[in-house]
């Protein structure tokens, strides 16, 4: 079922600030023209969450409260909640869509999901994907369901997808394991993971979640080589122009689970993203530099870029194709072994972010989960 009432902007606050992080007002400049103009207009939000629960990890949890004025938001604003799929398939093929689409994807099969989640998707008629680790699953480890639960969630139309079989770290290799030997590990996991999901539900979705939202390049060469659209874990819309290999999901539990949090995310927008060196995200770096040049209906004067909530000087390589790099000041460094640096504009004459979340990946020996 699909809803499609009306929007009531919950604040008029910078996105950032929404979220809760406590970031400076955005770069004020003297240029108002704006970004080549958003001719289509169609992006969607997909949406991610792992455990429905007040007992397990905060970090990883919103609670069922949490989840229901979540759902309330979408049911009672103007949001067509479509099934995963179909979001895939509209934005890949440019379909005409509704002004707000929203997609809502769970991962790791966690038993709070089957037993607190399900039930309160289903009273809202609101279609759901589930990403399976198969090897938890597989093992009855507890807290996770078993292949009857998952199945009573495909026959239910639960999108069944895959989250490979062990919920590896996949840009990290074993020891004295080659490139080459990763990547075949790897691809024979992907594949693996895809062959148990079909056999236990018949299901053959070929869409990937990186476990941790994990990548690198040759990944995502090899995922795409196997037929699949990827999701990543980093923050954002996505659009007619997104990578399908690493799709960005606005987590919506823990720290950004408040309804004030979500619901600027839920409404965020997808920049067109033109340039974007380096596109990998693994770097050594612990205040790495990357260029961009985006583009979308916003006024360039109100194009902000921040770290850890601070703001990030843009340096212009081309103001008026919007053109820029960014990187923090020196003396500013992150040392967690995944960060970001989030940008955000307001499209014209509405209450609407374009969001982009440039996602990094610090892979140190002694930088690990």
């Amino acid at each position: 079922m699909r809803t499609e009432l009306k929007q009531r902007s919950r604040s008029g606050r910078h996105p950032a600030r929404a979220a809760g992080t406590a970031l400076a007002l955005a770069l004020i400049t003297t240029v108002t023209a704006g970004c080549s103009t958003d001719a289509h207009a169609q992006h969607a939000v997909i949406a991610t969450y792992h455990h429905v629960s007040e007992s397990t990890p905060r970090s990883t949890s919103l609670t069922p409260d949490e989840l229901r004025t979540q759902l309330e938001y979408l049911r009672d604003n103007d949001f067509a909640v479509w099934p995963l799929d179909r979001v895939l398939a509209a934005l890949q093929n440019q379909e005409d869509m509704p002004e707000r689409v929203a997609a809502l994807t769970f991962d790791d099969a966690y038993e709070s999901i089957y037993t607190t989640g399900l039930p309160m998707l289903q009273e809202f008629g609101f279609p759901m994907t589930l990403f399976v680790s198969t090897q938890p699953i597989d093992d009855n480890q507890n807290g996770y369901m078993n292949w009857d639960q998952i199945r009573d969630m495909a026959d239910a139309g639960v999108i069944i997808a895959n989250h490979m079989v062990n919920h590896p770290h996949m840009i990290d290799a074993l020891p004295d394991e080659s490139n080459a030997e990763r990547l075949q590990r790897l691809r024979d996991e992907l594949l693996h993971a895809q062959q148990r999901i079909q056999d236990e539900t018949g299901q053959d979705h070929k869409i990937l979640a990186y476990p941790y939202g994990e990548f690198d390049n040759d990944i995502s060469e090899m995922v795409a080589d196997e037929g699949f659209i990827a999701l990543a874990q980093n923050s954002g819309a996505v659009g007619y122009h997104s990578d399908f290999t690493a799709l960005p999901r606005f987590p919506l539990a823990g720290f950004y689970a408040d309804i004030e949090t979500a619901s600027t995310k839920l409404q965020a927008l997808a920049f067109e993203i033109k340039v974007q060196e380096p596109r990998s995200p693994i770097t050594d770096s612990r205040r790495p530099a990357v260029t961009l040049q985006l583009a979308g209906d916003f006024n360039v004067s109100q194009l902000g870029c921040y770290a850890g909530g601070e703001p990030l000087e843009l340096e212009w390589i081309d103001r008026d194709a919007v053109h820029f790099s960014i990187q923090p000041a020196a003396g500013r460094t992150f040392d967690a072994r995944r960060f970001g640096y989030i940008c955000t504009a307001p499209k014209r004459g509405t209450n609407r972010y374009y969001w982009y979340n440039k996602f990094w990946t610090r892979p140190t020996p002694t930088n690990a989960d």
